[in-house]
């Protein structure tokens, strides 16, 4: 109690003040139409800029919680628009009716990442409870990332674009050239793609993307665009490819299955020219 009667003196003048608004403010307001109007007009501008600030503030905390839903909408989406294996039947026939899923789309977050190494790394919180396993394709909002190495129960991780290890089969979108993507360190934004002979033409801006050679990844994921030429080798082109993944941003993730990997895989393992090739990105 004594702390109380404290507090009002302490504050007396400004609860006096207070006081007194209020009773100019009834006055006034009972005063005439006009006053009254003005008082409810002005009271509605700030209780809805209240409200509204309220709202942005909801909406702030929950960006998580959106985000989470978006990613798992956006892998179910890829699941139901990814390439279809169609299945043949008859001779010399293909029944478009008869389409069996080929690539299932899992999403998952980043919980950790190195860009700055020779051998970089993301860990995502997803693992063989999530039916996550070693060898799968990983992208983000379409765009190539890497692919999984190691998997525990809760956890994964990901060989990222920018490991010095890496490699995958791409292609030239504009002509269909196709040679390999590697990552000789340095700049996190910037890829090569070797093994294009320098009679095919390559300019900058041509969008590069994944063959769909490996069960790795399909056909057309977008890898990122030409930047420069370096021709000095006698036979083919050294590419710098910008990718279209910022590694530097990355927050969520999908991972790619690829229904008829074990089917494909084990049919290049018997024919011993082919061998290994199942294992090229």
């Amino acid at each position: 109690m004594r702390n109380i009667v404290a507090l009002l003196i302490r504050y007396h003048n400004f609860l006096l003040f207070f006081g007194l608004q209020i009773v100019a403010l009834s006055v006034i307001y009972n005063s005439g139409k006009f006053h009254r109007s003005e008082i409810l007009e002005h009271s509605s501008d700030i209780a809805g800029y209240v409200y509204s600030k309220r709202t942005d503030l909801t909406r702030y905390l929950r960006l998580g919680e959106i985000n989470d839903a978006l990613s798992l909408e956006n892998a179910d989406l890829r699941g139901q628009l990814a390439d279809k294996y169609r299945l043949r039947n008859a001779v010399d026939s293909i029944i478009d009716s008869l389409l069996q899923q080929r690539y299932e789309f899992r999403s998952a977050s980043i919980v950790n990442a190195t860009v700055n190494r020779e051998q970089n790394f993301i860990v995502l919180d997803r693992g063989t409870y999530g039916g996550i396993a070693p060898d799968m394709g990983v992208i983000s909002n379409g765009c190539l990332v890497g692919v999984t190495r190691s998997v525990s129960k809760h956890f994964s991780v990901v060989m990222p674009v920018i490991h010095s290890d890496f490699k995958a089969s791409v292609r030239i979108g504009r002509n269909g050239s196709f040679g390999s993507l590697v990552w000789r360190g340095g700049d996190a934004a910037i890829a090569k793609v070797i093994e294009i002979p320098k009679s095919i033409q390559v300019n900058q801006g041509d969008t590069i993307y994944t063959t769909g050679y490996s069960t790795y990844f399909p056909p057309m994921i977008l890898v990122g665009r030409v930047e420069g030429v370096d021709d000095t080798d006698n036979d083919y082109h050294v590419i710098d490819v910008r990718l279209a993944a910022d590694f530097r941003k990355i927050s969520y993730v999908d991972i790619i299955s690829d229904l008829l990997r074990f089917e494909q895989d084990s049919l290049l393992e018997q024919e011993p020219s082919t061998h290994g090739a199942a294992n090229s990105h």
